[in-house]
């Protein structure tokens, strides 16, 4: 019988955060289920502590990636004899997120860098199949949004060297917003308003400067690029509302 290797739990320490790992071997594998928790948890610990070290980031991510890849070998264990596809989604949106942030970690690599946001790409690629064609009945329209904004940031990124990946991304968040107009991803703080930033810095890219303007007033309701009297829009006063949202968040 193969046997698996698992992780047994993460422990959150009161003054920081400090994984302790312990590898078991079991003659069965776990629900599907803890390994995704589980690996939301590792990416958590990264993005929404305030008191991790930087060079304890992969770590993290490493730790993440094997919960997610070892969630997929517990839903093909779970679903083998089932009539419908698993839930794979749900490993494949973890790791494709994984890999996006872990890439943002090596901004001083390009090619690792440019690596994993490939990887990310596929692994998100993965996850858009299997929720075309799962007939899983518990698909959330969180899932749907969590995969849509990957492909929207990774298209994105591909677009500041080819523009037209630009569209495609565009495209993507018009999806994600029709489902969930407020989105929130449960995971790190990204809402709604930081793909209407995004957006709107396509627009400005695409030198597209009244559509940049509706998006960007969606998260700064006070910003008038406007000069008093004139119909013309100040593109100055406009970048001035986009440096706004940055410097904030």
């Amino acid at each position: 019988m193969i046997r698996f290797f698992y992780l047994i739990s993460i422990m959150l320490m009161m003054s920081c955060y400090s994984f302790v790992s312990e590898y078991a071997e079991n003659e069965e594998i776990l629900d599907y289920t803890y390994y995704v928790f589980e690996g939301w948890k590792a990416f958590e610990v990264v993005n929404l502590s305030d008191t991790i070290l930087i060079d304890q980031h992969n770590d993290y991510y490493d730790l993440a990636l094997d919960l997610f890849d070892v969630a997929i070998q517990a839903i093909d264990s779970e679903f083998a004899s089932q009539q419908f596809v698993g839930p794979y989604y749900q490993a494949y949106n973890g790791i494709g997120w994984s890999q996006l942030y872990y890439a943002g970690e090596f901004l001083n690599d390009s090619q690792k860098r440019d690596s994993l946001r490939n990887e990310s790409m596929l692994s998100f690629q993965l996850a858009y199949n299997d929720l075309i064609n799962s007939n899983f009945d518990q698909i959330l329209n969180q899932d749907w949004c969590d995969m849509y904004l990957g492909l929207f940031y990774n298209n994105y990124y591909l677009g500041l060297n080819d523009t037209s990946y630009f569209n495609l991304s565009l495209s993507y968040s018009d999806e994600l917003l029709s489902i969930k107009p407020l989105y929130q991803f449960n995971h790190d703080e990204l809402d709604y308003k930081n793909i209407h930033y995004l957006r709107g810095k396509i627009y400005l890219r695409k030198h597209l400067y009244e559509l940049a303007f509706n998006e960007i007033k969606v998260v700064i309701e006070d910003c008038n690029p406007y000069v008093d009297g004139n119909d013309d829009l100040d593109i100055n006063l406009l970048f001035d509302c986009f440096d706004e949202f940055s410097n904030n968040n």
